[in-house]
């Protein structure tokens, strides 16, 4: 990221002096002189590069939202998988009543949650809860009767509506294989969110192309692990010593590395 201000010049910035103006900027090494407080900009420091580190949750300024962002999609994964395993509803029943669920909950409130914790400072839940609150309300819009894409996807074969599935499928596998990889080195309770996440996946989009039930309603049951592991990790988030009797374990096995002083000071101003 480069960060470009004008170039001082030689002429004073009030119309003062030329002279002088040039011989304060010889002494001062080319900056501005301090007698000269009219002149708009800092030295130009010339291209620099600027990382942009999330920081500590004590250290931001605004309230932590992915309890929001992990329980609003726990409950709909629940919800979905459920219908999609046959609980109690049959095979495959009962989905088209998740749409105002799909794009209310687990689409607007936890993109919300998502755009919430960018605004912390934390690129990755942000862009976790974002990508998937956006793709929950895709796929509740296209549950609408009338104006859904399951009512277009009627006309065509339902060879041809699979396959269109199964490559849909296939990009999300891959974003939350990336998303697990982003994981290793938080605890145990994330990390098997994100592994029963990636096998629900890969199952649905194996179930699609192959056409095979038994291994779509597999992947529904990881996808029901799955959601319920985000609502305990929203749980962990919200119940501490503070309001509950204890914190929920979560299994930290990973030591980051210790905030320093500098860090510190540069969070609190």
């Amino acid at each position: 990221m480069e960060s470009r201000s004008p170039s001082v010049g030689n002429t004073p910035p009030d119309g003062r002096d030329q002279t002088d103006y040039k011989g304060a900027l010889a002494l001062n090494h080319g900056a501005p002189p301090t007698n000269y407080p009219a002149y708009p900009y800092p030295p130009d420091p010339g291209p620099r590069e600027i990382q942009i580190i999330a920081p500590p949750v004590q250290f931001r300024r605004f309230g932590n939202a992915a309890a929001l962002g992990l329980i609003t999609f726990g409950i709909c994964t629940v919800q979905q998988s459920m219908m999609i395993a046959g609980m109690s509803v049959g095979y495959g029943h009962g989905t088209r009543a998740m749409a105002a669920q799909s794009m209310a909950v687990a689409g607007i409130a936890q993109f919300a949650g998502g755009l919430w914790q960018i605004a912390n400072g934390d690129t990755f839940e942000g862009a976790a809860f974002t990508s998937f609150g956006a793709s929950w309300f895709a796929k509740g819009l296209a549950q609408v009767p009338g104006i859904g894409v399951l009512d277009y996807q009627e006309n065509e074969s339902p060879d041809l509506a699979r396959k269109q599935n199964g490559i849909i499928t296939l990009a999300w596998g891959i974003w939350v294989l990336i998303l697990l990889a982003g994981n290793v080195k938080s605890h145990v309770a994330n990390i098997v969110l994100f592994l029963t996440l990636n096998l629900q996946v890969d199952f649905e989009c194996a179930g699609t192309w192959t056409d095979d039930k038994r291994i779509t309603k597999t992947g529904a049951w990881f996808g029901f692990f799955c959601g319920l592991s985000a609502m305990y990790n929203a749980a962990a988030i919200l119940l501490n010593e503070e309001n509950f009797w204890f914190n929920l374990p979560v299994g930290n096995w990973y030591t980051p590395k210790p905030v320093t002083d500098e860090e510190r000071e540069a969070y609190t101003e």
